[in-house]
């Protein structure tokens, strides 16, 4: 195990936690767009912005199977009990320092889905709300066509 490697581990997950506090204010700022000012236009800006992000979670996943490659660990991250196993081969002074990073940035990424989970359901209500405007606006308009067809006058301007 090399000897910089809890220090590596440590800004692994700082830049995680990031990463994750990043896509949290995203999906505050998807929210306000899409219930505040239902402005789809800058929605599609914030997705465009969360892709990045996403993207930069991807790269770092890459950088943590670096460095736990150097740890001499076998398994998976995020699998059962491999974090005790990380912790536990670790020297205590590090050990407890990283525990409550990670525990940190589990926070973050639960906080972050449930965060997620509002806004979907919040863009399924706009879109819902969406198409009862849209069929809405076409009986309109086939009770004006049918009317105009039946003889009814029509407005001219």
């Amino acid at each position: 195990m090399r000897g910089d490697l809890p220090a590596r581990l440590k800004n692994l997950l700082s830049e995680e936690l990031g990463l994750y506090r990043s896509l949290r204010a995203l999906v505050s700022r998807e929210l306000e767009a899409i219930v505040l000012n239902e402005d789809m236009e800058e929605l599609l800006n914030i997705l465009q912005e969360k892709d990045a992000v996403i993207s930069r979670l991807q790269l770092l996943v890459d950088s943590w199977q670096d460095a736990l490659s150097d740890s001499g660990l076998r398994g998976t991250r995020g699998a059962d009990g491999f974090w005790d196993r990380l912790l536990a081969s670790l020297p205590e002074a590090h050990s407890g320092e990283l525990s409550q990073a990670l525990q940190e940035t589990r926070a973050a990424a639960e906080e972050l889905t449930r965060a997620e989970a509002g806004a979907q359901k919040e863009l399924e209500r706009h879109i819902a709300g969406l198409r009862e405007k849209l069929a809405s606006m076409t009986r309109g308009r086939e009770a004006v066509i049918g009317y105009t067809k039946m003889g009814g006058n029509t407005f001219v301007p």
